[in-house]
């Protein structure tokens, strides 16, 4: 089921930061990869494109979360292409004010599975 009261911003948001503990770093094209193989599983990913050039996948959308993510202080990017999680409690606090608490909680447990596969 979609997560109703997130748009898709919101969402890759809340699954790229909301897992982190803080001082993560990540690898950005791994973000893409990751997120595109959990694409199958997760139902709220399903508004998501990706561009698959050879192995490589991009999306726009995950490109933006992660911008928007970067302005707003929850991570910084390094070197081009590598993203380290620095504010999370800011994120945490306007995705609980936002959404429903079940909704919430489908992001972040959205987010440690996203965690989980790009540790391995």
């Amino acid at each position: 089921m979609p997560v109703l009261g997130a748009d898709l911003s919101n969402i890759l948001s809340g699954i790229i930061a909301l897992g982190a503990q803080g001082g993560e770093q990540l690898f950005l094209p791994k973000i893409h990869a990751v997120l595109c193989e959990m694409k199958g599983h997760n139902k709220m990913l399903a508004g998501l494109w990706f561009s698959i050039t050879g192995s490589v996948c991009y999306s726009r959308d995950i490109e933006n979360a992660v911008r928007e993510l970067a302005c707003q202080g929850v991570l910084t990017i390094e070197k081009g292409s590598v993203a380290v999680v620095r504010d999370v409690l800011t994120l945490k606090k306007r995705l609980r004010k936002m959404l429903p608490g079940r909704q919430y909680r489908k992001i972040l447990a959205a987010s440690r599975k996203f965690y989980k596969r790009l540790q391995g």
